[in-house]
């Protein structure tokens, strides 16, 4: 999706992690708009790694937006990257603007309906859901945003922070993947170029031994972690 700070880019975005475009077809109701996306894509870019490697995914959602800032939406995919799971978002907050700032309070949860585990349990507790925090400010074109892991102790603390600015067609995009254990930790890059309304490409670089250490299912990426990404996504015309 292209990098904007909206309920439809943040969140979604948040949940493929890079940079796809989405076509969102909006359906207007008295107190705000409802639109829905879907798309293909070579693989599922996970904050600048392929975590469906090597398959490609299907992913859409539906999204709630009320004028005074209030969202709420869902959105799935074929690969959720663990265990050759799906995911299931589910997502809400509020999100603002004034003039050319805004900024963005939310909750998601990530669910992953693998080993007929409590999808609704914290996988901290042994059940298959994960979930964030958002936070984030946004001025023109240029967004900061923060996704803080609910579960803090038992998560190192992590917490995710994005950069993302659009130049026409082009977006930018920078990461960091911060935890107590040093070992967590890596940064990621990207650069998207929207070459029609439907066609993304994202070119995108992940470095640092928490991307070496992340395990698809149960086994660390390693040095392959850090190979340069080309993510192609289509958006289909809803």
């Amino acid at each position: 999706m292209k990098k904007t700070f909206s309920v439809k880019s943040l969140l979604v975005s948040m949940a493929i992690a890079s940079s796809a475009a989405l076509s969102v077809a909006p359906a207007t109701t008295q107190a705000g708009e409802i639109s829905y996306n879907a798309a293909v894509s070579n693989m599922y870019l996970w904050r600048g790694i392929n975590i469906s490697n090597p398959s490609p995914v299907v992913f859409g959602g539906a999204d709630y937006s009320h004028e005074s800032g209030l969202y709420a939406g869902t959105w799935a995919s074929s690969e959720g990257g663990f265990d050759n799971s799906s995911e299931w978002d589910l997502y809400a907050g509020y999100s603002p603007t004034f003039g050319d700032f805004g900024f963005t309070v939310g909750y998601v949860a990530y669910l992953y309906p693998y080993n007929n585990k409590d999808m609704l349990k914290q996988q901290s507790d042994g059940g298959g859901m994960l979930s964030d925090y958002i936070l984030g400010a946004s001025y023109k074109d240029l967004s900061l945003t923060a996704y803080v892991n609910t579960v803090r102790k038992d998560s190192g603390n992590n917490y995710y922070i994005t950069a993302d600015y659009a130049i026409g067609k082009f977006g930018l995009h920078a990461g960091i993947n911060k935890n107590d254990d040093s070992a967590s930790e890596y940064t990621e890059f990207n650069v998207s170029y929207a070459a029609t309304d439907n066609l993304t490409f994202t070119l995108s670089k992940a470095q640092g031994d928490g991307a070496k250490n992340i395990k698809l299912n149960n086994v660390a990426l390693g040095e392959k972690a850090e190979n340069p990404q080309l993510q192609v996504t289509y958006a289909f015309p809803i």
